[in-house]
C-alpha cells in the first residue's frame, strides 16, 4: 500500500461512521499493546547489586544515600618489609625536606589520611566524577580503610559530605600524585556540589615526588604499581589495569551488574596499602639508609644528592661511596664527579685528586671535568703552573664548540697561568 492509498483510507475513515472510527482506534490500541508487551520467551538480564557482592552498608545522610565499605588491619599486619607498627615508629622529619613544605615538619601518620580516588576519566575537569574515594587511617592499634562508592551519580553529594566530615577530622593528607590530580578533582566536585571543604588547604605529603627523587632511573618508571612490585615486593592477584576502571563503572551504571566493578574495590584498597608501605620506605631510606638497604647504586646516588642538598654531608659521602661500588658503568662518571666534589668541599683534597686522576685515565670521557679540577688543584695547591697549563690544554680539546663560555673561561685561566709562569721565570 503506497502513501496515496494510505491517505485515502485515513480520509475515508475520518469521514465514516463513529462506530467504524472506534473500531479502527481499538485495533490500533491492541497493536500497540502487543508491541509494548515484553516477549515471554526473552529472559530478563540478571542483576547483581553491589550490596550482594561487596561487604558494606548503605549510609543515609541529609544529602541522600551512598555505599560504604570498611576493613580493619591489625598493627602486626605486614605489607612489604615492614609492619604497620614499624611504619609508625619511623621518624617523619624527612617529609618536609623532600616536599619542601614546612607544614610537614609536624607530620604524624596517626593524624594523616591516606587518600586515593577512582574516577570516570583521567582528564579531570567538571565532567569527571570520583565515583570511589578510598581513605586509610591509623586508629588505636589498627589501620582502617573506608571506601565511599557512588552507586549512581545522584549519590555524589552524600559521598562528598561524608568525605568532608572525614577530612575535617585529620590534619594531614598522604597521596600519590594527589597534588596534581585527586585533590584538584575533589575540590572541583565540592565546588559544584556547593559543599565547603578544606581539602585543598591541608598539608599534603605527595609520595610521587620523593619517589622520583630517590628511585628515578632505578626502575622502568615510578608508577605506584611498579614501586609496589619492585621496591616493596608485593604482587597483586586478580587485579585490573587502571585504564579499565572508568569503562567498568560506565558499564555498571548502565547494567547495575556489579560483578566486574567489585574488582575496583580491591584495586583501590591495594593502592592505599601501597601508599602506606611506600611512605614508610621513603622515611626509612632517608632516615637510616643502612637499615633500609637500598638495592641499587642509583638509589644510593640519589640519596647522596638529597643529603648533600639538605646539608647532611656526613650522610651524603657514604652514599656516594656505596653508589660507586654498586652502580652501572654508565653512571660511574657522574657518581665520581659528585663524590670528588664532596671530598673537595669537606677538605679531603687528596681523595678528590685521586678520583680526578682516575677519571682522566679513562679511555671514555664524558666531559672535561677532571682536567679542569686538576688544573685548579695544581695551580692553587701545588703552584705547578706548567702542569696546570697542560691540564687546561687537555680540557680545551674536550670542550665542544657550542659551549663558548666554557672555552673562554679556560682560555682566561690559561692566560693567567702563563703570566704566573713568566713572572716566576723572571725572578
Amino acid at each position: 500500500m503506497d502513501l496515496k492509498e494510505r491517505l485515502n483510507r485515513l480520509t475515508s475513515v475520518s469521514k465514516g461512521q463513529p462506530e467504524e472510527r472506534s473500531q479502527v482506534l481499538s485495533d490500533l490500541r491492541q497493536r500497540l499493546d502487543r508491541l509494548l508487551e515484553p516477549k515471554k520467551n526473552v529472559q530478563k538480564r540478571a542483576v547483581f547489586p553491589i550490596e550482594e557482592l561487596v561487604k558494606g552498608e548503605v549510609i543515609s545522610t541529609p544529602e541522600g544515600e551512598t555505599f560504604l565499605t570498611k576493613e580493619d588491619f591489625p598493627s602486626h599486619f605486614r605489607y612489604g618489609e615492614m609492619t604497620l607498627t614499624d611504619i609508625l615508629d619511623i621518624p617523619t622529619y624527612p617529609a618536609h625536606l623532600l616536599s619542601k613544605d614546612e607544614r610537614l615538619k609536624e607530620l604524624d601518620f596517626k593524624k594523616a589520611l591516606f587518600l586515593d580516588t577512582e574516577t570516570t576519566g583521567l582528564a579531570g575537569g567538571t565532567g569527571t566524577f570520583a565515583f570511589m574515594v578510598g581513605l586509610g587511617f591509623f586508629r588505636e592499634d589498627q589501620f582502617s580503610i573506608y571506601q565511599f562508592f557512588m552507586r549512581d551519580y545522584s549519590e555524589e553529594r552524600a559521598s562528598l559530605s561524608l568525605l568532608k566530615d572525614m577530612t575535617d577530622s585529620f590534619q594531614f593528607l598522604v597521596t600519590f600524585n594527589g597534588r596534581q590530580y585527586d585533590i584538584p578533582l575533589l575540590e572541583t566536585r565540592f565546588i559544584l556540589s556547593r559543599i565547603l571543604s578544606k581539602i585543598r588547604e591541608m598539608p599534603n605529603f605527595d609520595l610521587l615526588y620523593p619517589s622520583r627523587k630517590i628511585w628515578k632511573g632505578a626502575y622502568e618508571n615510578c608508577r605506584l604499581v611498579t614501586l609496589e612490585s619492585k621496591l616493596l615486593g608485593i604482587e597483586r592477584t586478580d587485579d585490573i589495569p587502571s585504564e579499565w576502571i572508568p569503562y567498568l563503572y560506565f558499564d555498571y551504571i548502565q547494567t547495575r551488574d556489579a560483578r566486574k566493578i567489585q574488582q575496583v574495590f580491591y584495586h583501590n584498597q591495594m593502592d592505599i596499602l601501597s601508599m602506606v608501605g611506600l611512605a614508610g620506605r621513603i622515611h626509612l631510606v632517608y632516615h637510616d639508609p643502612q637499615a633500609a638497604r637500598p638495592r641499587k647504586g642509583i638509589e644510593h646516588f640519589a640519596l647522596g644528592r638529597l643529603f648533600w642538598e639538605h646539608g647532611q654531608r656526613e650522610k651524603a659521602i657514604p652514599c656516594f661511596e656505596i653508589a660507586l661500588k654498586r652502580c652501572a658503568d654508565d653512571l660511574s662518571w657522574d657518581v665520581m664527579k659528585w663524590l670528588s666534589m664532596a671530598f673537595k668541599k669537606t677538605g679531603q683534597a687528596e681523595k678528590a685528586r685521586s678520583l680526578w686522576e682516575e677519571m682522566a685515565g679513562w679511555s671514555y670521557k664524558k666531559d672535561a671535568f677532571p682536567y679542569v679540577e686538576l688544573a685548579k688543584y695544581h695551580e692553587h695547591r701545588l703552584k705547578d703552573w706548567a702542569r696546570a697549563i697542560n691540564y687546561v690544554d687537555e680540557a680545551l680539546e674536550l670542550i665542544p664548540s657550542h659551549q663558548p663560555r666554557e672555552v673562554e673561561l679556560l682560555r682566561h685561566r690559561r692566560r693567567r697561568l702563563e703570566q704566573k709562569k713568566v713572572s716566576i721565570l723572571a725572578r
